[in-house]
């Protein structure tokens, strides 16, 4: 079976309830996805990544989970599609580069930041999304104002980065859907079961969208 859409995400918790099965081809639809979990951080997530398009060859890579906040006006549970995705923790400055910029193996500058395919789905919030090989706590929200200020973020992952890279070097469109499990304050979810269910609601219903897009619209003609 042809895959069409690989569906990412760090940790099974962040499937369970999105896809019946992982690690195997299932139809929705008329089009086959595979779910594979990748493992946290932007290492651990952008190998698994490589291995899963070798695999499969998919035509568009979906990455879920949940995302820290940054912007103030996300709320617990909100689901958000990233426009791009930023890598703010990597600082070579000290070279002449902007933050989140390094060299390839021929010394040519890697961009900070990877355009992705984010259509417009009903029910979610565009933001720039940063990935660092961090849990973001408040408190290194507030002594780094350069991570809104200056890079313009809205919510915060530990993988999103690594995997569109992966994606970059195979040509392959990516997008990425998140579920705010902290806000901007540094508040959790009170019943972290209820959250779970709700996102995987939100998230199944992000992707169904996606995968209904118009063929004009779509970077895959799914």
């Amino acid at each position: 079976m042809e895959t069409e859409v690989l569906v990412l995400a760090a940790t099974n918790r962040e499937l369970e309830g999105v896809l019946t099965k992982l690690d195997e081809p299932i139809h929705i639809g008329e089009h086959s996805v595979v779910g594979v979990c990748t493992g946290v951080g932007k290492v651990q997530s952008a190998l698994a990544a490589l291995k899963a398009l070798y695999v499969h060859n998919p035509r568009l890579v979906v990455l879920l989970g949940y995302a820290g906040a940054l912007d103030p006006c996300l709320d617990i549970a909100d689901l958000v599609v990233a426009t791009k995705v930023v890598q703010y923790d990597l600082d070579l400055r000290a070279f002449g580069l902007q933050r989140g910029q390094t060299f390839d193996g021929g010394g040519r500058i890697v961009p900070a930041s990877i355009d992705l395919y984010a259509p417009d789905l009903n029910g979610t919030k565009k933001v720039v999304l940063g990935t660092a090989d961090r849990f973001l706590l408040r408190s290194y929200r507030e002594q780094n104002p350069y991570l809104t200020e200056e890079l313009g973020l809205g919510a915060s992952d530990m993988e999103g980065f690594g995997i569109a890279q992966a994606c970059v070097m195979q040509a392959i469109p990516c997008t990425i859907l998140r579920v705010i499990s902290d806000d901007a304050k540094g508040h959790r979810p009170k019943d972290f079961k209820r959250f779970v269910r709700q996102a995987n609601e939100r998230l199944h219903d992000g992707l169904l969208q996606l995968l209904e897009v118009p063929k004009e619209k779509s970077p895959t003609s799914l």
